[in-house]
């Protein structure tokens, strides 16, 4: 049965896969699919069709919610920092957020219409890749509070600079709607490229702007969490409970500890902003600390520089050993630590088994395509 009217609290999918009873589909139509040809596998499972274009309905049905909205947007660590900022809110309110990284023209409205009335914080991650993204997307959550984690070089292929790309990520910021109440607020990492910018941009749209930073981008994040929790009269106590208690999304930073080796997954996606944070979080532990890279994708004509800037990024950093994968990476050279390049995968689990031993921390971390968390899941059965 097709339905056109909407209800807050209803529960909506775009993939009839995981229609439940009594569920709604909106068939939705992209590059390779559409929805309607899985109308009548929705209906055979119990499921209702909603006929509504989602971005209009999830607009529409953004009005009506009374939550907060917090919109986290940057180069890298959005993930992250979605993850933590729930840890924190969770503590007093009840709180939806974006599952895993599901940023794009799909994820985001679909993670609005999570939300129900009994919702007090929603956070929604926004992606993009090109111009004119975040302006769509921000069309569409209108965010009471905005975090954003900074300016860096992800997806600049797609743009003549650095500069146009912030230009891009400071589509986020647009002036307040009529129905929207109360006073809207940014916290900005002080750490971001093209700062002034970002602050120019926010100002001029009414966001009242609080600056965070840190040593690193683990403390940064911590003091993010102080900062926001302590603007929502959340208790120290709170924000500590749920900064150590906060998950963490798959391949982002998980920790498999076994037979005194530790093995931190990163592996859901890489650019020269992400190696940089993972580089200051594995300085961190004690131990032998080997990092395994693969390649940086979506650079153009800057990823020749930014690869070569990897080695002695993990000279500065402490890193003892780097194991490289992919033809991007053998742009890597650094005498002061060993360094071994591989172009096929199961050579680079090869000689990581033979190299890994008790006590060392082993960082993986690589760009979407190149599926690293191959190599993760080898070596878990490894050290098991």
């Amino acid at each position: 049965m097709f339905y056109q009217s909407w209800d807050i609290n209803l529960k909506v999918s775009i993939d009839s896969r995981t229609i439940q009873p009594g569920e709604y589909f909106i068939p939705v139509q992209g590059t390779h699919f559409n929805g309607r040809d899985f109308v009548s596998e929705v209906i055979s499972k119990g499921g209702h069709v909603l006929d509504v274009d989602l971005e209009t309905y999830a607009k529409s049905y953004r009005k009506k919610l009374t939550c907060k909205v917090i919109a986290i947007v940057g180069s890298a660590g959005k993930t992250t920092v979605k993850d933590m900022i729930a840890g924190v809110l969770a503590q007093r309110f009840t709180v939806v957020k974006t599952e895993e990284n599901n940023n794009n023209e799909f994820g985001v409205p679909l993670t609005v219409l999570a939300a129900d009335a009994d919702t007090d914080f929603l956070l929604v991650e926004m992606g993009m890749r090109k111009k004119n993204d975040l302006k769509y997307l921000t069309q569409i959550v209108q965010p009471d509070c905005i975090i954003f984690t900074g300016v860096g070089k992800t997806h600049i292929e797609f743009f003549k600079s650095q500069y146009h790309l912030a230009l891009a990520k400071i589509e986020v910021f647009r002036s307040q709607l009529k129905w929207q109440l109360g006073k809207r607020v940014c916290f900005l990492s002080g750490a971001s490229d093209y700062y002034d910018l970002v602050v120019s941009k926010a100002d001029s749209v009414g966001y009242h702007l609080v600056t965070y930073t840190g040593d690193d981008k683990v403390s940064e994040n911590i003091n993010l969490c102080y900062q926001l929790g302590s603007y929502y009269d959340i208790s120290s106590a709170c924000i500590e409970r749920g900064i150590s208690t906060s998950s963490r999304s798959v391949h982002r930073m998980n920790h498999i500890q076994k037979n005194q080796i530790l093995l931190i997954d990163d592996t859901y996606n890489s650019n020269p902003s992400g190696v940089l944070y993972a580089f200051q979080y594995l300085a961190r532990y004690e131990g032998r600390k080997i990092a395994v890279l693969g390649d940086m994708l979506e650079l153009g004509s800057h990823s020749l520089k930014e690869h070569k800037a990897v080695g002695q990024l993990a000279v500065d950093y402490g890193i003892d050993m780097l194991f490289l994968y992919g033809s991007e990476m053998a742009a890597v050279s650094v005498m002061d630590i060993p360094v071994y390049h591989f172009n096929d995968k199961e050579l680079l689990v090869s000689y990581l088994k033979d190299e890994i031993k008790i006590g060392d921390v082993v960082l993986l971390k690589g760009s979407r395509s190149l599926e690293m968390e191959d190599v993760v899941h080898q070596l878990d059965h490894v050290i098991s």
